[in-house]
């Protein structure tokens, strides 16, 4: 979500960030601004693509942070070079 949130800082012409904890509300206000959906999950337990598979939403793109070889933690222990490698992976993806 760090990452996300810094992309959006950054470039809130490009990117929009909605956590799927707090619902979809959020990521359809996006859809309908003409953003993309991108799933970023933690781990495999892929807790937001079920938030969208629930809400009958599907990722434009998906990303899964242990697939970069970057463990979940807890957002305390979350390194700033963890979130520039994702938001450089959301980037490319």
């Amino acid at each position: 979500m760090q990452a996300a949130s810094a992309l959006a800082f950054r470039r809130p012409d490009l990117y929009r960030a909605a956590a799927a904890h707090k619902g979809v509300d959020a990521v359809e206000d996006a859809v309908s601004d003409g953003f993309k959906i991108l799933a970023l999950d933690g781990c495999s337990d892929h807790c937001a693509t079920k938030k969208l598979d629930k809400a009958g939403m599907k990722a434009d793109v998906y990303l899964m942070v242990t697939e970069l070889g970057i463990e979940k933690t807890r957002p305390s222990d979350v390194k700033p070079e963890y979130v520039e490698k994702i938001v450089r992976a959301i980037k490319e993806a």
